[in-house]
């Protein structure tokens, strides 16, 4: 469904604030990161850090839920802090080994709401929740989650490792719907059994063996992530929009779509080779999955619509936190 010109989709999606709020991420990394250590195998730029523990690979990653979503549904933001720290661990080819929290809100209903959608997704994904720290009498609300998973070097995925002339591959649970009132949220897990739902995390640890490189949809959206991807690897690319996998749902435009996080989807790029073996697997646990683009070595992502040519990134310029930062 066409409904908007790509010139015109290109400027809300630079516009669009899950883009935006990556700005400030390049200040504060080239002030911490990185720390030179011989067992830290990777960090900055990727979804996870990635850390060597004997013949195992660790996955550390964490990730927050802004006040907004607390306000307009806390139970779906204790859901969704949980969720999207599960889907980090899932796209570097990892397993979900536990989390801990720290919740900041003062009201107690509102805090019991958090903590049964953090219980439910917890129970849901199984990933249990081990500890935490709660701030019971704070002005503002938050949740933050940080997880550890594990994986090995066979089957570890990383950002930054897509090469020129790999296929780029979008694959999404179109199963699905929009949270009531959360529009930027595509929920494809609550309703599902856990059996469906960690096939369906799992399956990335599966076909680690065929990528390069890959990352979970998140608050970028599809094409930011894509772009997050490329900067990881120093890499751009040249994508027909068109051929992005998208819902058949009523009333959903192209720039909704493309700007929403989405409860399992993934941008993945492999050896030519491999592609079919990819999609196949992505589809064997109700994951569609295409072939959009390939990688470039030129460091911009365009994008090709209905005749129309327009660069959304241009990583010579354009910056969403993912380039390996430079100490000063």
């Amino acid at each position: 469904m066409i409904d908007v010109d790509l010139t015109e989709l290109v400027k809300r999606i630079r516009e669009y604030r899950g883009i935006i709020r990556k700005g400030p991420i390049g200040p504060v990394a080239r002030k911490l990161i990185p720390i030179q250590m011989d067992d830290v195998l990777a960090a900055y730029g990727e979804d996870a850090a990635v850390i060597k523990c004997g013949r195992e690979i660790l996955l550390m990653a964490a990730d927050g839920v802004i006040q907004d979503l607390i306000k307009r549904n806390p139970y779906w933001a204790g859901y969704s802090a949980v969720l999207v720290n599960v889907n980090d661990i899932a796209a570097m080819g990892g397993i979900p080994v536990a989390l801990v929290d720290v919740i900041a809100c003062g009201d107690e209903s509102v805090r019991e709401k958090i903590v049964e959608g953090m219980r439910d997704a917890s129970d849901k994904f199984g990933a249990p929740i081990v500890g935490g720290h709660l701030h019971p009498d704070t002005s503002y609300q938050a949740i933050d989650v940080a997880i550890l998973g594990k994986t090995d070097r066979s089957r570890l995925i990383l950002s930054s490792g897509a090469s020129e002339k790999d296929p780029i591959i979008f694959a999404s649970d179109l199963d699905g719907e929009f949270t009531e009132g959360i529009p930027y949220s595509w929920d494809t897990t609550s309703k599902k059994s856990k059996e469906v739902v960690r096939k369906q995390i799992r399956v990335m640890n599966k076909i680690a063996p065929y990528l390069t490189a890959g990352k979970d949809i998140s608050n970028a959206g599809a094409l930011g992530t894509l772009g997050m991807l490329l900067e990881a690897s120093g890499k751009g690319a040249t994508v027909d929009v068109s051929k992005i996998p998208m819902p058949k749902t009523p009333n959903l435009g192209m720039l909704q779509w493309l700007t929403c996080y989405q409860g399992c989807g993934f941008v993945v790029t492999c050896r030519e080779a491999r592609t079919q073996i990819v999609i196949e697997e992505f589809a064997r646990v109700d994951i569609t999955a295409a072939v959009v683009g390939e990688v470039e070595k030129r460091k911009v992502l365009e994008l090709v619509l209905d005749g129309q040519r327009e660069i959304l990134f241009d990583f010579e310029v354009d910056s969403l936190g993912c380039a390996l930062p430079q100490k000063k």
